[in-house]
């Protein structure tokens, strides 16, 4: 005869998670470049370090326009004397007042000459509009560069996003807020939470699927835009009779 194990069926509970693959995005990233032509005169920054907003990285030569603004802040000084002057012969009526109509119009385009010239100059200053970590810069000191040509990226990555696809059956059972979990080859060992901020309104109609976006903390930085994941999100959790698998 044989013998037979006895097992007891318990109810335990259980959830119906959806498994899903996908990546990491920062949170903001954007290619620096400069509003402006000009020769690259100073690089602030060490490539892969963290910067702040409003850091400086590049400086491009200002000698032309320090001379512009130097020039129009002189050209603004004689205006605002002549003005005054003026005024003082207004009193007397020593003056027309077609002339000082006309020097009122002139002081108002030197103040305007002087506020391009000082714009134009701010412009070849280029900030980081966001504190992150910067990539690796494309140009070195000497270089003439255009504007709009991409110079170095900057990544946000003490928040990133996990960006992943389900099947277009499980939209009932996603909502904003709710919590995921997330694993990283590269991070092994580790589990991360993350909650859903968005749902893509629009469904692939190629692959039936559903694109979600979730708010992942990486203060630690143990992650890295990029990264491959492994999402699961936890389905609501239902009374079921459980035995032991062996018994199966």
């Amino acid at each position: 005869a044989s013998s037979v194990e006895v097992a007891t069926a318990k109810e335990g509970q259980l959830s119906d998670d959806i498994a899903a693959i996908g990546s990491l995005v920062s949170e903001e990233s954007v290619d620096i470049a400069a509003e402006t032509n000009g020769r690259i005169v100073e690089i602030l920054f060490a490539d892969g370090a963290p910067v702040g907003v409003g850091d400086v990285l590049f400086r491009l030569d200002q000698t032309l326009l320090k001379a512009q603004v130097a020039d129009a802040q002189e050209r603004l000084a004689l205006a605002k004397s002549v003005v005054e002057r003026n005024a003082a012969l207004v009193k007397s009526r020593n003056i027309a007042q077609s002339v000082v109509d006309q020097t009122a119009t002139e002081l108002a385009l030197a103040e305007s000459a002087l506020a391009l010239a000082q714009v134009q100059l701010g412009k070849l200053t280029v900030v980081a509009p966001f504190s992150g970590r910067a990539g690796f810069r494309n140009v070195s000191v000497g270089a003439y560069v255009q504007a709009g040509a991409p110079l170095v990226h900057v990544e946000k990555i003490d928040l990133l996003k996990a960006a992943f696809s389900v099947p277009e059956l499980n939209f009932s059972r996603l909502a904003l807020g709710q919590s995921i979990t997330v694993t990283a080859d590269a991070a092994p060992g580790e589990t991360f939470e993350a909650k859903i901020s968005a749902i893509d309104p629009l469904v692939d109609i190629n692959g039936r699927a559903l694109r979600v976006r979730a708010d992942l903390d990486n203060s630690a930085d143990k992650l890295r835009p990029g990264m491959l994941i492994r999402v699961s999100v936890r389905g609501p959790s239902r009374a079921s009779v459980m035995v032991p698998e062996a018994a199966i």
